[in-house]
């Protein structure tokens, strides 16, 4: 868990190694999230789409009927 500190233009700062573990760039996109009392960065994708398939292909049947059974 990092500290960070809120801009008084309400900005603040990504440290350098989180930006590099999840290759954030400049002028790349977030999606902000409030969850109850968080905020959730998340790294928008460059191409929904493709995203959408890859995550997809992780949810197949075969996997929920395995993760169904490893319960």
């Amino acid at each position: 868990m990092e500290e960070v500190i809120i801009s008084s233009k309400g900005q603040i700062v990504i440290p350098k190694y989180m930006r590099d573990a999840l290759g954030l760039k400049e002028g790349k996109k977030v999606l902000a999230v409030l969850d109850k009392n968080r905020l959730v960065l998340i790294p928008k994708p460059d191409n929904p789409v493709d995203e959408l398939k890859r995550k997809g292909q992780e949810l197949t049947l075969r996997g929920i009927r395995r993760d169904i059974k490893e319960e």
